[in-house]
């Protein structure tokens, strides 16, 4: 879609991000609100009770899809199963418009999962826009590419943060999201005018503005989103408006987030804003000619060796140094000293993601002990998926060779069915088949029949009571008084509806489900786990009852010359 018109972006007025502590309200009281912008990632791996709650708010209001994990600047080719889920969902849910970030998040192979920034090179921006014009080309849609905040930047960059954005947007044909707040952040981080950057951007490129709250660090600016938009951020979202004319508004909190009528007033005080300014004529500025100096980029350090070097220095954490030839000194201080922005968060944040998970081991552990099992299990499986709710799937098995489990020598199995339970949350489920059609059956027909669970259908066994432990999980520490000695416990998981169920099973039905559902047929099968346990018969038919039931199968297939029983 390169060196297309100029798409154009009609305004939906003022919206707010959509966050799960809000779903509850929206739903019930359906407040008034122009339009949400629902996080891409959050939704495409889902099909639980996220992706529900969105299909039912886009029902009542317009939705944008913003997206934190495209990495267009990248030098990895464009990852194919993230647009193919990213286009899915955008034809599930219709978005009036798709959004990421002028950034990259991770190379050769390795998600650091964080807006990592580019160097303003002639190189980086011809990468960009051969990306954007494959993801464009593969959605049929053009796009908007969001402004990032930084805490560091390159010597090597060849133009300003602004132009750059405007040629990428140019060359490319995408639209650009303007985040004032980033503006401000990095004017103030790297001594800039920012009013200076909004006049430089054409208003035909921009489809829609971010504004929130930040943290001040004394030496820097700190994009946290974690507070309300302060009144140097309101002056630029006035002078935005007087430039662009209306452009949609989106109030962003994402963390220390409040309730929804607090974030209901940073709406209003935007629409006032928006409003007095509909009335006003734009300001017309000239336009500004770019260029790329002609001095070739093979004397400076080529992209890819940028951003392996910037992911080293990450990963590494304090221990690390990155070429100081790389970075501009930041603030008065070297840039290496603004490297620790990047690196001190990258434990962080994905110790976050894994304690979203396992929320009970962490409740054992600790803050401490969890953010070390996070360390350690980092440097062992770093994340290669764009999905951050994914990192932490090898943890069970990991946890068994830590010294956290000579001590809690029942964290594997727990750790296991918190990880099963997560996936029976976003398991894409089916529907389930007839019972009646297992009247049909013959003898010969059972026995060679396979039973397809629904996805989200899982077995753990233990030598503990992981069940219980699980169930505590909220328990303060000095309360939980659970006995371990003798007790083992096999648990069933799966979801009905839009809730997850976990359930005690005896041990043979456990060993039943777990051979079914890794395709083995139901005769063998029920022979094999008799003989183990020393049986003559299993309560079949009291089993497929209890799971024809709760409506735990998708469907059953055999060899047979009665009616087929697929569904």
């Amino acid at each position: 879609m390169t060196n297309t018109k100029d798409p154009i972006w009609p305004s939906q007025g003022c919206g707010v991000g959509l966050r799960n502590k809000h779903y509850q309200f929206i739903l019930s009281e359906w407040p008034k609100m122009d339009w949400f912008e629902a996080v891409t990632e959050n939704f495409m791996d889902t099909g639980g009770r996220p992706l529900s709650v969105l299909e039912e708010i886009r029902r009542h209001y317009p939705v944008a899809l913003h997206g934190v994990s495209l990495s267009i600047g990248t030098c990895d080719p464009v990852d194919k199963d993230y647009l193919k889920k990213l286009k899915e969902l955008a034809e599930r849910i219709d978005p009036f418009v798709i959004s990421d970030h002028l950034c990259w998040t991770g190379v050769d192979g390795e998600n650091i999962h964080d807006l990592l920034p580019l160097p303003f090179t002639e190189e980086a921006m011809k990468h960009v826009v051969r990306h954007i014009d494959e993801v464009q080309n593969f959605l049929g849609r053009p796009i908007l590419m969001e402004n990032i905040s930084t805490y560091v930047t390159y010597k090597h960059s060849q133009v300003p943060e602004w132009d750059f954005l405007r040629e990428v947007a140019r060359k490319s044909g995408c639209g650009i999201l303007l985040d004032l707040n980033n503006i401000f952040v990095n004017a103030t981080n790297h001594r800039f005018d920012p009013f200076r950057y909004l006049e430089a951007i054409p208003p035909s490129m921009v489809g829609q503005f971010h504004l929130a709250g930040h943290t001040d660090k004394g030496a820097y600016l700190f994009d946290t989103h974690s507070a309300a938009v302060v009144p140097d951020v309101w002056k630029l979202y006035e002078r935005a408006l007087r430039l662009y004319g209306p452009v949609s508004t989106l109030i962003e909190w994402d963390e220390e987030i409040p309730d929804f009528e607090r974030l209901s007033q940073e709406v209003e005080a935007s629409r006032q804003i928006y409003e007095r300014a509909r009335k006003d004529k734009p300001i017309e500025v000239p336009a500004v000619p770019l260029y790329f100096p002609e001095s070739a980029s093979a004397v400076h350090p080529v992209l890819l060796n940028v951003q392996r070097e910037f992911k080293n220095r990450i990963k590494a954490r304090q221990e690390g140094k990155m070429n100081l030839d790389l970075l501009n000194p930041q603030g008065g201080s070297p840039g290496e000293e603004r490297m620790a922005v990047y690196a001190d968060g990258y434990v962080a944040r994905l110790s976050e993601a894994l304690a979203e998970v396992y929320e009970t081991v962490k409740h054992l552990l600790g803050n401490e002990a969890f953010v070390e099992l996070s360390e350690l299990y980092l440097e062992n499986f770093p994340s290669h998926s764009y999905n951050l709710n994914s990192i932490g799937k090898e943890l069970p098995h990991f946890i068994g060779s830590t010294r956290f489990a000579q001590e809690l020598p029942f964290l594997p199995d727990l750790a296991a069915l918190e990880l099963i339970v997560a996936l029976a949350f976003h398991a894409f489920e089916q529907a389930p088949f007839d019972p009646s059609v297992l009247a049909t059956l013959s003898e010969e027909d059972w026995e060679k029949m396979r039973v397809v669970f629904q996805p989200s259908v899982h077995v753990v066994g233990s030598e503990w009571p992981i069940l219980d432990i699980w169930r505590a999980r909220k328990t303060p520490l000095s309360e939980m008084n659970i006995d371990l000695i003798n007790r083992p416990q096999n648990v069933l998981v799966y979801r009905k509806g839009l809730e997850v169920y976990c359930e005690p099973i005896e041990k043979n039905q456990k060993e039943l489900v777990e051979h079914l559902l890794k395709g083995q047929p139901l005769g063998e099968t029920c022979v094999n786990v008799a003989e183990a346990a020393q049986t003559e018969e299993l309560p079949l038919e009291q089993w497929f009852s209890t799971w024809t039931g709760q409506g735990l199968i998708a469907h059953v297939a055999c060899e047979m010359s009665s009616q087929p029983t697929e569904k």
